[in-house]
């Protein structure tokens, strides 16, 4: 049966502050602020244990590195580069946490980055992204800018430049006429099918698994007379090339990595989340060295517009291919708003991937207007990544995004981090309890390797139970994908804890736990805004075990109470989770 919803309603008459638990139990006082306010909320929630992307920091195209150079100042900092429409160079920005991002350029007193006479290049200047090579001790810098004196979208050539440092702050020094793909050599080098013109843009370096260098760059207004045409047509591949070393391209390996509309670059298959597509642009490398001694180079890329910027990737066991687009099906779509239908997200693409601890983080770019989108100006937001089976014999990256809601805080930001996968999960009823805590989100209706829990029950419990007490502080149950299975709030959360005054331990009690229909249940049709959970936040407690039980809501006709002349109906035969999240240590 389908969940319908007449009207819209606040669900106030869940408790929020609990008068009372039945049967035995003592009653949880928890934090109710986190449930206030929605999408374009940017008022208070506890920083200390969430992040949110609130699309704040407007920094397009934004590139992140780790500062490993114990020599270095900024050993141990996150640094952030990104586009620069205003000036001539760019700026950079760090972090300990990558939460809170300093302007370190304004603190040492000058851009990292800026307009040289001996640079063979002119403003805009784009997608920077830097490497740090431990046998020189510097730092590089490869951008994309105009090699023309006048540029406009027609006419105008963009090429990859590389300057160097000593730190990451810089002053980078450009290397005097280094435009680093040469348009003959590259042509001379490429079938004949291939040659024409080379406006290249979005350098990404990156080492193998074999210790040599690399570049994956995007090859843009891609056409076989090299004729430059108007951007509303722009052609933009991804290409591959071996770095002899950092300003020094070899010419023979140069190779073709993608083919827009296509899986590969054979055109054996269609792509058909590109079917209106004209773009492979953005490349990043993901290089995942295995144990046996083998790696996995997952190769991914934006496509669509400035709207529909969607990630997709790309697999092979070597660094310059072949690759192979995965199929929507297979997890093929890392990053998107899910072919335009959500209305909370717009534009997430050029993005990077940064280890923040022990944590793998996707960072991109967003519109920072998510209701209207169509603007230049994108904002930083940044979601966790997990390699999940895709049921097809792969190893895929699936990213817990992007979300808009609260999100649990990194662990390099806070003494808090998410202990429940170290518990032993069960349900009395119900499938898939392995993916409560697998650390995926389901997120994609057309991805159904990444799991919900899901059960018909009238009456389920899911218990987490670790080995030992744990200090708890927080808890997030997400809700499913599919507004039809999605739970309005949860019926009770029972925690077995101890402390000083009752050390044989006791069980506190949560009931009618809420989740925030009014931000995630879209009100103009029946579908959900998928990312969000049911959230408690109290004082810590040594917890034991967890219980949190669900009633289906066909068992609670008479309890549910009409608003208003319209009401509202229920029915509902299925009940999922996406995910449960325990803040502890």
């Amino acid at each position: 049966m389908k969940k319908k919803i007449i009207k819209l309603i606040a669900l106030a008459m869940v408790v929020l502050l609990l008068a009372s638990c039945s049967p035995a139990g003592i009653p949880l006082a928890y934090d109710a602020k986190i449930h206030e306010g929605g999408i374009a909320d940017t008022g208070e929630y506890n920083q200390e244990l969430f992040y949110r992307n609130d699309t704040l920091l407007t920094q397009p195209d934004p590139f992140v590195m780790y500062i490993t150079d114990e020599g270095s100042t900024e050993y141990g900092y996150y640094y952030l580069y990104a586009t620069n429409f205003v000036d001539q160079g760019y700026k950079a920005y760090r972090s300990r946490d990558m939460v809170n991002w300093q302007d370190v350029s304004a603190e040492v007193g000058h851009y990292c980055f800026l307009e040289q006479e001996i640079d063979a290049f002119t403003n805009p200047y784009w997608a920077p992204e830097l490497i740090y090579d431990e046998k020189t001790d510097k730092y590089y810098l490869f951008y994309s800018a105009s090699a023309t004196t006048e540029w406009s979208w027609e006419g105008s050539y963009m090429r990859i430049g590389v300057a160097i440092a000593d730190e990451p702050y810089g002053p980078f020094i450009a290397y005097e006429n280094n435009i680093l793909i040469d348009e003959d050599k590259a042509n001379a080098a490429i079938p004949e099918e291939d040659r024409g013109s080379w406006c290249c843009i979005d350098a990404s370096p990156f080492y193998g698994a074999d210790g040599e260098k690399y570049m994956v760059f995007t090859r843009e207004m891609d056409t076989d007379d090299g004729v430059v045409i108007t951007e509303t047509a722009v052609n933009s591949t991804a290409w591959g090339i071996r770095m002899i070393d950092w300003q020094t391209p070899d010419y023979t390996t140069l190779t073709r990595l993608t083919c827009v509309g296509y899986l590969d670059t054979e055109k054996t298959a269609v792509a058909d989340y590109e079917s209106a597509s004209v773009r492979n642009e953005g490349p990043h490398m993901y290089v995942r060295k295995h144990d046996d001694g083998t790696a996995t180079y997952y190769l991914t890329t934006s496509i669509n517009g400035l709207d529909d910027y969607t990630v997709v990737q790309a697999i092979s066991d070597k660094p310059l291919g072949p690759f192979r687009k995965l199929t929507e099906e297979e997890g093929g779509i890392l990053l998107a708003n899910d072919h335009m239908s959500w209305d909370h997200i717009k534009g997430t693409g050029h993005h990077c991937f940064v280890q923040a601890g022990n944590e793998l983080m996707i960072v991109y770019h967003q519109q920072e207007n998510r209701l209207t989108g169509g603007s230049w100006i994108r904002a930083l937001a940044m979601d966790r990544i997990t390699f999940v089976d895709n049921g097809r014999g792969q190893e895929v990256m699936v990213a817990n995004g992007p979300t808009w809601s609260l999100q649990p805080q990194l662990e390099i930001a806070s003494e808090w981090r998410n202990i429940a996968s170290e518990a032993t999960v069960k349900a009395n009823k119900g499938e898939n309890v392995e993916a409560l805590t697998d650390g995926a989100l389901s997120m994609y209706k057309k991805i159904d390797f990444v799991k919900e829990f899901e059960t018909n029950a009238k009456n389920t419990t899911i218990t987490l139970t670790f080995d030992d007490y744990r200090e708890v502080k927080g808890l997030m149950v997400y809700n499913s994908k599919w507004f039809e299975k999605a739970f309005m709030f949860i019926d009770r959360v029972e925690f077995d804890f101890k402390n000083e005054d009752v050390p044989d331990g006791a069980t506190a009690c949560i009931e009618n736990l809420p989740f925030d229909w009014q931000s995630y249940v879209k009100g103009s049709r029946d579908d959900m805004r998928p990312g969000g959970s049911a959230v408690a936040v109290f004082a810590p407690m040594l917890v034991k075990e967890i219980r949190i039980t669900f009633k289906l809501p066909v068992d609670r006709h008479d309890e549910l109470q009409i608003l208003d002349e319209e009401g509202y109906v229920i029915q509902q035969d299925t009940v999922a989770v996406s995910e449960i999240v325990v803040l502890g240590k």
